[in-house]
């Protein structure tokens, strides 16, 4: 499993046996005004760690994110890539999060 850490809150692609879920969360960083293809991954991290602890949660599990393009705007040549996010808010015991990041869990 894939681990890492952004504003204290750790991201994992996957789902560790010791979590509390405390359901799901979503961003979509897209629209011509918002500038989305200036964006970065670090963006998708912010807003789900600030869902996450409004949830009460340190991490975020199952963590999926990417970029998509829609076509018809490329054809006209609008750069119209936005930025998605996905995954769980979760609570992990503070020893459980360490061994994720060390790669022993």
């Amino acid at each position: 499993m894939y681990c890492s850490e952004y504003d204290e809150v750790l991201f994992v692609e996957g789902r560790p046996a010791l979590v509390k879920s405390l359901g799901p969360v979503e961003v979509r960083i897209a629209g011509f005004l918002s500038q989305a293809q200036l964006k970065s991954l670090d963006a998708v991290k912010r807003r789900l760690a600030d869902a996450a602890r409004a949830m009460g949660g340190n991490s975020v599990i199952d963590f999926k994110y990417g970029q998509r393009s829609r076509f018809l705007a490329s054809l006209v040549g609008l750069d119209d890539v936005s930025w998605y996010g996905s995954g769980v808010a979760a609570i992990i015991a503070d020893d459980e999060r360490a061994k994720l990041l060390a790669g022993r869990a």
